[in-house]
């Protein structure tokens, strides 16, 4: 029969996750010169404007179309609705555009 001795650990890994475990915190002591870039505000926006304006306006019309298929009022639905999908989407691009971006480390 073996039997366990004070030198040896119940889990042979122990010494390998300490080890680890120190470096870690050794380099969440130091900091970086320079943290990683960020990518600009105005680039993201760039981005999200059309990718919103678009999208309110197929909406729209997607609600439109349906809207035709299911009365059979067939231009109404596709203009009322489409009419709507667009004035959302300036809505939504007005408001995007009028508040100032938002940088992350500088909140609370």
């Amino acid at each position: 029969m073996a039997t366990n001795t004070t030198d040896q650990r119940e889990d042979p890994d122990q010494d390998r996750l300490d080890e680890l475990g120190r470096k870690i915190e050794a380099a969440r002591g130091t900091s970086p010169e320079q943290g990683p870039q960020r990518p600009a505000a105005g680039r993201n926006l760039a981005y999200r404007l059309p990718t919103e304006f678009v999208a309110a306006v197929f909406v729209g019309a997607a609600l439109g179309w349906g809207f035709d298929r299911l009365t059979g009022l067939k231009p109404f639905g596709i203009i009322v609705f489409s009419i709507l999908g667009i004035v959302a989407a300036f809505h939504l691009v007005f408001r995007l555009v009028g508040k100032p971006p938002v940088d992350k480390d500088e909140g609370n």
